[in-house]
C-alpha cells in the first residue's frame, strides 16, 4: 500500500497494471476485459449495451478472469485518447488491450436473422494478436428475457466450464416464452411447459428444510407475470364487499403503504396502486385467486417459476453481488416495498420472485416434505399450523432470498403480527 500511496502521480493505467498484477500473483487469475458486443441486424445500440453488462456479470461469476469493470476500462482509454466506439476490428481490439495492460480480450457480437438471435464470442490474446477461442449460441423464437439464457451459456462455455442451463422456451409449443391476459383481473400470465426440473439445495447448501434435492414433475400451468397489486387486490374487495373470506377469516389490513377504507368500499393508498399488495393473510390470497378463477401456486410451482430453468443459488447466478438488478431487499429496498416490475425479470419473463415482498403459496409448510414428496405434481402436507412463503422480500438480507429458501407463517399472523408488512403474493392457474 504505501508503495501506492508514493506512486499517486502516475496515471491511472500503471496503477491498474500494478493492482492486477498484485491479484493475479495472489489469486492466479489472468486480467481481461470485454468489449461492448458489435450489434448486427436487428439489435439496437442499447439492447447490445445492457447485454454486453449482463454477459460481463456472467464472466465475473465464472471466477476465471480478473475482468477491468466498465468504469476503469472507459477511464483508462479516455487518458489514452482511445476512441472506443466503433471499435470492433481485430487491430483494434487488441490495442485497447494492450493500453488496459490485460491478457486476454472478450469480444463478439449478437444480430438476429428471422427470429432467431445469433451470439458469437471470442477470446483474443493480446500479446500474440490470436484468436484463442470462439464459441456461437442461438436462441431460436425466443424474447430477449429468454436471450439472457443463451448469454450465460456462452459465457460459460467459452471460459471452459460448460452449459449451466439449457435454452429451454417456457411455451409447450416451443415459440419462446407465451403469455396470456386474465380476464377476471387483466393480470398477465406466463405458460410454464410440463416437464421436470430439481427442486431445493445438493448437500452442504442451504437449510435443511431444502434438502435433499429432489427432481419433481409438474403439468402446464399458468403464473402471474407480476405480484398482486394494491390496485388489484382493492377491485376485489370491492367486488366482495367485505374484508373477511368466505369462512369469515380476515383478509387484509389497512396500511399507510397498501388498501385502505375509502368510505363503503377500499382503495389504493394515495399513489400505490402498482405496489404489490402486502398486509395480507394467506386466507385473503386464496380468496382474491378462488375469486379470479385462480389457485395459489404449490411451493414446487413457485420454485420451478422462479428458477426458470437454472439450478443456480439465485436465477441469475450464484454470486450475491447481482441481486440488486433483479430484486428489492435490505440493501437497496429504502426499507419499503416498490412497484411491481421495476427490476430485471428472471429469464422466463417473471419479475420480483426474489425480493419486494414474501409470496404465499398453497403448501401447508413442514420442515421434512422434501424426503418424501411425490415427484409428480405435489401439494404439499394435507394439514399443517404454517402455510409456506417462498422468495423473500424487501427486509431480507442477501442470503434470503434463493430460488430455494422456504419460510413459513400462520395463515393469519396469528402469532407474527409484526412480519405481516413483508407478505404479498401471486397467482397460478392450471393449463387444462
Amino acid at each position: 500500500m504505501k508503495k501506492l500511496v508514493f506512486l499517486s502521480f502516475v496515471s491511472s493505467t500503471f496503477i491498474f497494471q500494478l493492482l492486477t498484477f498484485n491479484l493475479s500473483a495472489q489469486e492466479t487469475k489472468i486480467t481481461a476485459a470485454v468489449m461492448d458486443l458489435e450489434a448486427k441486424e436487428g439489435i439496437s445500440a442499447g439492447v447490445v449495451s445492457s447485454i454486453t453488462d449482463y454477459l460481463r456479470t456472467q464472466l465475473v461469476n465464472t471466477g476465471k478472469f480478473d475482468f477491468v469493470t466498465r468504469e476503469n476500462m472507459e477511464q483508462i482509454l479516455k487518458e489514452q485518447n482511445f476512441q472506443i466506439s466503433g471499435c470492433t476490428s481485430q487491430e483494434c481490439i487488441i490495442e485497447a488491450g494492450k493500453l488496459m495492460g490485460v491478457r486476454k480480450m472478450f469480444t463478439g457480437s449478437i444480430g438476429k436473422v428471422g427470429t432467431t438471435y445469433i451470439v458469437n464470442l471470442r477470446i483474443i490474446n493480446v500479446e500474440s494478436g490470436k484468436i484463442e477461442k470462439a464459441e456461437t449460441e442461438e436462441c431460436a423464437k425466443c424474447e430477449q428475457e429468454v436471450l439472457l439464457v443463451s448469454i450465460r451459456n456462452i459465457a460459460y462455455k467459452i471460459v471452459g466450464i460448460g452449459i449451466r442451463e439449457t435454452v429451454q422456451p417456457v411455451s409447450a409449443q416451443g415459440g419462446g416464452v407465451k403469455e396470456t391476459t386474465w380476464e377476471k383481473d387483466g393480470s398477465q400470465m406466463v405458460l410454464i411447459s410440463a416437464g421436470e426440473f430439481l427442486m431445493g439445495s445438493p448437500e452442504g447448501k442451504g437449510a435443511a428444510d431444502e434438502r435433499p434435492q429432489h427432481k419433481v414433475f409438474l403439468d402446464d400451468y399458468y403464473i402471474d407475470k407480476y405480484e398482486v397489486t394494491n390496485q388489484q387486490f382493492a377491485k376485489f374487495l370491492n367486488a366482495w364487499n367485505k374484508d373477511t373470506d368466505e369462512n369469515g377469516q380476515k383478509m387484509i389490513y389497512e396500511d399507510d403503504w397498501g388498501i385502505k377504507k375509502a368510505g363503503a368500499g377500499f382503495q389504493p393508498a394515495n399513489g400505490y396502486d402498482k405496489y404489490p399488495i402486502f398486509n395480507v393473510t394467506w386466507y385473503g390470497a386464496n380468496q382474491y385467486a378462488k375469486w379470479a378463477g385462480k389457485r395459489l401456486p404449490t411451493e414446487a410451482e413457485w420454485e420451478k417459476a422462479c428458477r426458470a430453468g437454472s439450478t443456480i443459488t439465485y436465477y441469475y447466478g450464484d454470486e450475491k453481488n447481482g441481486l440488486k438488478e433483479y430484486a428489492w431487499y435490505i440493501g437497496n429496498s429504502d426499507h419499503k416495498t416498490h412497484p411491481v416490475g421495476q427490476k430485471k425479470p428472471n429469464s422466463w419473463g417473471i419479475y420480483d420472485m426474489q425480493g419486494n415482498v414474501w409470496e404465499w403459496c398453497s403448501d401447508r409448510y413442514d420442515a421434512n416434505y422434501y424426503k418424501g414428496s411425490p415427484y409428480k405434481n405435489p401439494q404439499g402436507p394435507s394439514t399443517g399450523s404454517f402455510c409456506v412463503l417462498r422468495g423473500g422480500s424487501w427486509c431480507c438480507g442477501v442470503a434470503v432470498p434463493r430460488s430455494a429458501f422456504r419460510s413459513k407463517c400462520e395463515p393469519d399472523f396469528k402469532f407474527n403480527i409484526l412480519v405481516r408488512d413483508f407478505y404479498g403474493f401471486r397467482c397460478a392457474a392450471s393449463a387444462h
